[in-house]
């Protein structure tokens, strides 16, 4: 007789309670032993479910062995509704061959998509007899040198070693931290090489070339490029129908950049998903950078009402939730290293959101790790002499074709990718509809190709085209800049602070509207050259700003309490002893030498103890 209490309570989560819920109990069930699981209520919602309840329980029944369950999976593999269909594709990949399951499979694998990179996803692994069941490739214990060889993958993104367009498309401050990250890793007399592992394509607008195979970012760090897909930049979204050509290029690369100590993955994206396959056929340790993401957008959805069980197909077809979801499950029990961003409610957060309760021994290896920021570029723009930066240049340009009354105001600034979440619309909404505000301020919006945008930024740059529809005048003090270099970035926060005689003046404020900010980089930077910032009350971002001294933490799904914040930030503008309070907690506790010193301990660590000799 099955023993299944614990699951038969976790069924009626999936079957009747919110989104957030039924995934957080699907994910429990597959983490019982099977012996531990009463099948039968999962399967009686497989067959008379909601949409939800039928994709949350047919991954749920995973890890369950029996025929039941194989027929109730090919019932959703031959489903209508595309979330049914990804989800059972999704769990037949983590079982053993079935044959009834194949003709299903190969007709999603030739319609293509995403349901059908998961279905080529189950052919592949049952080709091979099954990822799990596979031997680990032998790790060779030649050195390349003393120290760690070190890899990290990010295929999102526009990554190139001067950063001259990171702001563009999906990659935004992770471009930023990686690349300067892997300069302060290769700083380090632990440290062998570092390897950033990214997309190579063609991009006729870019002014980096993101073609090269390889390129060097420094001495002992560089950057390699793997092809696959069409040959022009896609999105993170567009790649996950490339994904068994993404896996290939990838082991391909790692196996010529072995041996490797440790791979560090970041995000529930393409890049980890495969860099984890390879890495454990490998046997390379993986360390992952823990970030309760979707769950913390599913929570915030629900909780805003844009989210529930009736609209949950709708959005997993476009936000693939249950797979993301997925993702970082797997990687929970795949890594041998766990980091996570300080968060103000991080604790609870692990524990609602993930399941991890960091007393226990199940929680071992999880590190908090803040991230940093290059302070060598912050002190470089601020010490540069002679003519004119040229962002300052532009900066001036952008101020002069606007309304001769408003050149010579001071900044509202903000930086970030053209995403969704980055909430530039809430933003301009604040600003434009505030008539203090707005007489008071230009608003100077820093990232996004604006030329040559992508489908994401395309709708970021219409959100804010229909802002100015209601509030025509934004137009005369908005300043959209596009994306910049990290360097311009830099020069153009510091113009923010200083002013830029003629057109700016001295004294500006920053801003971040986004949804959730899983730490905040351009906040950070903001903080170190003296603005003082209105950031988000969630995530981050509330462990290192002190409301109502170095900023204002404030709901950014709120208009009226974003404008609250911004009014309150204008009042902190001008207080120097806020402005080197800011500087020096950023330069003590978040620069990137202090985080590439932590990872670099924990590096050693995931490398064992014959490494860790050499490493010390």
């Amino acid at each position: 007789m099955v023993s299944g209490g614990r699951s038969r309570e976790l069924a009626r989560a999936i079957r009747s309670g919110g989104v957030l819920d039924a995934l957080r109990a699907a994910a429990e069930i597959r983490r019982l032993p099977a012996a531990r699981v009463d099948p039968r209520p999962l399967l009686n919602i497989v067959a008379d479910g909601d949409a939800l309840a039928r994709a949350a329980a047919g991954y749920a029944l995973g890890r369950v062995p029996g025929a039941a369950v194989d027929w109730a999976l090919l019932t959703l593999l031959e489903a209508d509704d595309a979330t049914l269909r990804e989800a059972a594709a999704l769990t037949l990949s983590e079982r053993r061959p079935w044959s009834p399951a194949v003709p299903a499979l190969r007709r999603e694998a030739v319609a293509g998509g995403f349901g059908g990179m998961l279905a080529e996803l189950a052919l592949d692994d049952w080709s091979r007899g099954g990822l799990a069941d596979a031997p680990p490739f032998a790790r060779t214990l030649v050195r390349a040198g003393p120290g760690l060889r070190v890899a990290q993958v990010v295929l999102q993104g526009r990554i190139d070693a001067g950063l001259r367009a990171a702001g563009a498309g999906d990659g935004g401050g992770l471009a930023t931290l990686v690349v300067h990250l892997s300069k302060a890793l290769g700083r380090r007399a632990e440290i062998d090489h570092v390897v950033t592992v990214t997309r190579a394509f063609a991009d006729e607008h870019a002014e980096a070339s993101h073609e090269l195979p390889c390129e060097p970012i420094d001495e002992r760090s560089t950057i390699h490029r793997v092809a696959f897909g069409p040959d022009r930049y896609l999105a993170t979204a567009e790649m996950w129908p490339h994904r068994r050509e993404a896996e290939r290029a990838l082991e391909l690369t790692l196996r010529r950049l072995l041996p490797l100590d440790v791979v560090h993955l970041r995000f529930a994206d393409v890049g980890t998903f495969a860099a984890a396959r390879v890495c454990k056929r490998l046997g390379i340790p993986v360390c992952f950078t823990l970030a309760a993401d979707p769950h913390v957008v599913i929570r915030n959805a629900e909780r805003s009402g844009t989210l529930s069980r009736e609209t949950f197909a709708e959005a997993d077809a476009r936000d693939h939730f249950l797979f993301r979801a997925h993702v970082v499950e797997t990687m929970l029990g795949q890594a041998d290293g766990l980091v996570a961003f300080p968060r103000q409610e991080g604790e609870s957060d692990l524990n609602e959101l993930l399941g991890i309760d960091r007393s226990r021994r199940s929680a071992r290896g999880i590190r908090t790790v803040a991230e940093g920021v290059s302070l060598r570029t912050l002190d470089g723009a601020a010490r540069r002499t002679g003519a004119e930066p040229a962002a300052w240049r532009d900066l001036r340009a952008a101020v002069n074709d606007l309304p001769r009354a408003r050149a010579g105001l001071p900044l509202v600034v903000s930086v970030g990718r053209f995403h969704r979440v980055k909430g530039f619309h809430r933003l301009l909404e604040a600003w434009a509809g505030d008539p203090e505000l707005f007489a008071a301020f230009n608003l100077a919006i820093v990232g996004g190709n604006i030329e040559h945008p992508t489908a994401e930024e395309r709708g970021v740059i219409g959100a804010m085209r229909e802002v100015g529809r209601r509030h025509p005048r934004a137009r005369d003090g908005l300043l959209l800049l596009g994306h910049r270099s990290h360097d311009a970035v830099a020069e153009l926060l510091h113009a923010a602070r200083s002013g830029v005689p003629g057109a700016v003046a001295a004294n500006g404020v920053y801003a971040c509207a986004s949804d959730k900010e899983e730490f905040g980089l351009a906040l950070l930077e903001a903080l170190a050259v003296g603005l003082p910032v209105a950031a988000p009350r969630t995530g981050g971002p509330a462990t290192y700003v002190e409301d109502g001294v170095t900023g204002v933490l404030v709901d950014t799904s709120s208009i009226r309490d974003l404008r609250r914040g911004l009014s309150e930030t204008v009042n902190l503008r001008e207080d120097e002893t806020r402005a080197a309070r800011a500087s020096a907690l950023v330069r003590s506790r978040f620069s990137i030498d202090a985080m590439a010193a932590q990872l670099t301990r924990l590096y050693a660590e995931l490398a064992g103890a014959e490494r860790l000799e050499v490493a010390a």
